[in-house]
């Protein structure tokens, strides 16, 4: 033991001083291990988690086996609550950057088993070729998972979506697994329901985001963690508990935060045990969780990586300053009742009382349940970590819950409400009927509230940015195999991950010889333009914002327009010439002019303006 104790203090010394100290003056060049590296070090893990999960549950799967009848009824709820899921969203992009920028990272782990995204590549005789990639903030898990999908079924972009509706059944069958460990077959049946009655939910479930893959890997760690805990002296069940951590580290960007309570759940293992067990699960843990400071040093590469531009006046990440007003729109999100916001009255009615008197009970029975009840003290381990990883959100500059775009981070924080309710609701009631008045009312409420919010979808229909993506990726499939060159100036990368050839404006600016050149000889079979158009009330005409202006210099021939509201529509468009004269004069007068926050502004409020003059006259 002695042996391990030390060669624990030296692996963990080693990873402390590579990851956070090393690479302190250089952090580009940690960035870059993490591109060269990082597909490798994700399959390393994933492999090692898969391993210690088979062999973990080996036992269980007998049991089930041998009582399969009496899980027939569970596989069928959990199937239909997922399905329900499905059944009004529509399958398609629903976040600006995150899924776009997610498949295209896994599009390079699988073409070229690299961690890095492309912003730069060419249809080149029929083959794709990346000419300039960068490593993009997000973590590595979700990428991967997506590679591995291409890998067994051919690259396309669809699988994303296919990934996700695989990934929802895991998520329900996990609601109902960490319910029941809970209190019983009817506590996990109201999980899985309950989780089923968030909107937000069901528009993540259709998407190609990392959301869903953050909320079962939580799922995952706790529910490993409670049967770890019963017996902490089998290997596998620590080396999988300590594995999906490392994986749930890399998920999101924050989740790197329930490293500190797998950390704590160990410790009170060696605290129950009265005994330090070193096994190689925890050796390992240190090295295989160095990636996860490496790839923070993209913040330090990029200063543009937390977006403060996005937040006005915000000069920091987080700060308890921003926690009042955030409060404040996250009630307007949890309490909302005219269905504009994907929540659900009733999670948030039940979890306000479940996180209140878990609170109150933990405190009260905290030595019961930490001497004698192991999944216990495990699952409020964790419900801890999810109260403060909810109050971390809400210091956030950008932690707007009622934000269109914000809203997906309150996703952990649906979590802590259910499995929080699920817990002190047996203590709170002890009534035999308890548990069929909460399934009773969970699907009154399904039927009366959450279908006609899913039906109508409000909350998607106003995400311009997520419908746009959307919509291009159907014209992009509708080009086949043709070869295209277009001027993209806001969904640049939606054209990359089809694997066609796309440069934004200011590729135009810099090198406007070099479009010419190209345009001239046929390089490619269609020369396209993406341009954001508004309305001219007064005139009865369209025109180009002033990021999607191209001057004279391009003679356009309308492709295709999509109006998504009155003063928002995008406009696709063939080159059909170009004058080199006038394009490089037009380049000129635009270079000029800056468009400064005061300019972005006045925009954005005639826009406003525009719109509300378009509804008082309506007939």
């Amino acid at each position: 033991m002695l042996r391990k104790v030390i060669l624990f203090g030296l692996i963990a010394a080693l990873a402390v001083v590579f990851g956070f100290i090393s690479y302190r003056q250089a952090p580009a060049e940690a960035v870059q291990l993490v591109r060269r590296f990082g597909y490798w070090q994700i399959l390393l893990v994933a492999t090692l988690f898969g391993t210690c999960l088979v062999r973990s549950l080996r036992a269980d799967a007998r049991t089930v086996a041998a009582n399969w009848r009496a899980w027939i009824g569970p596989v069928a709820l959990i199937f239909a609550v997922t399905a329900f899921m499905h059944l009004h969203e529509r399958h398609e992009f629903k976040i600006v950057m995150d899924e776009v920028v997610l498949q295209d990272t896994a599009m390079r782990m699988h073409f070229d088993r690299e961690a890095a995204t492309v912003v730069r590549g060419y249809d080149l005789a029929g083959n794709f070729s990346a000419l300039q990639v960068y490593i993009d903030k997000r973590p590595l898990f979700f990428p991967f998972l997506l590679s591995l999908a291409h890998d067994l079924t051919g690259y396309r972009v669809a699988n994303a979506f296919y990934l996700n509706a695989l990934i929802s059944v895991v998520f329900s069958g996990l609601m109902f697994i960490v319910g029941r460990r809970l209190a019983g077959v009817a506590a996990g049946a109201a999980g899985a329901l309950l989780a089923a009655t968030v909107p937000l939910i069901h528009q993540n479930v259709a998407g190609s985001g990392f959301e869903m893959l953050n909320l079962v890997m939580i799922l995952a760690t706790i529910w490993l963690g409670m049967r770890f805990a019963e017996r902490p002296e089998d290997t596998d069940r620590l080396g999988a508990f300590v594995l999906s951590g490392i994986l749930l580290a890399q998920t999101r960007y924050e989740s790197a935060l329930f490293i500190v309570p797998v950390g704590l759940v160990v410790l009170y293992t060696w605290w129950r045990q009265r005994a330090v067990t070193l096994e190689w699960p925890i050796l390992v843990a240190p090295l295989l969780l160095v990636i996860v400071p490496l790839h923070f040093n993209v913040f330090k590469v990029a200063t543009t990586a937390w977006q403060l531009a996005d937040g006005p006046g915000s000069d920091t990440p987080f700060s308890p300053r921003f926690f009042y007003d955030n409060v404040g729109h996250a009630l307007n999100f949890f309490l909302c009742t005219d269905r504009s916001e994907p929540n659900s009255l009733l999670v948030s009615v039940l979890g306000v009382v479940g996180v209140s008197f878990f609170v109150l009970t933990l405190y009260r029975e905290y030595r019961e349940i930490f001497r004698a009840r192991p999944a216990e003290a495990v699952f409020s381990i964790f419900i801890v970590g999810l109260l403060l990883h909810t109050v971390l959100m809400l210091c956030y500059f950008w932690g707007q819950f009622d934000d269109p775009i914000i809203r997906r981070l309150s996703l952990p924080a649906h979590l802590l409400l259910i499995l929080s309710f699920l817990f002190v609701f047996p203590r709170l009631v002890a009534h035999q009927a308890r548990w069929r008045a909460l399934l009773a009312v969970t699907g009154v409420f399904l039927i009366g509230f959450t279908v006609p919010s899913v039906a109508m979808h409000r909350y998607t229909q106003e995400n311009f940015a997520a419908r746009t993506n959307a919509w291009l990726s159907t014209f992009i499939d509708r080009l086949g195999d043709d070869s295209v060159l277009v001027i993209d100036n806001s969904t640049a990368l939606q054209w990359l991950i089809h694997r066609k050839s796309s440069i934004p404006l200011d590729a135009v600016l810099w090198r406007p010889e070099a479009y010419a050149f190209h345009f001239k000889n046929h390089s490619f079979q269609h020369y396209l333009v993406v341009q954001r158009m508004g309305s001219d009330f007064d005139q009865g005409t369209r025109f180009a914002s002033i990021n999607d202006d191209l001057g004279d210099g391009f003679q356009l021939q309308l492709v295709e327009e999509r109006t998504f509201s009155p003063v928002y529509h995008i406009r696709i468009s063939r080159v059909v010439a170009v004058d080199e004269t006038k394009l490089k004069a037009w380049i000129a007068r635009r270079k000029s002019v800056e468009l400064t926050p005061q300019i972005k502004s006045a925009i954005k409020k005639g826009d406003v303006e525009a719109l509300d003059r378009w509804f008082k006259l309506l007939p």
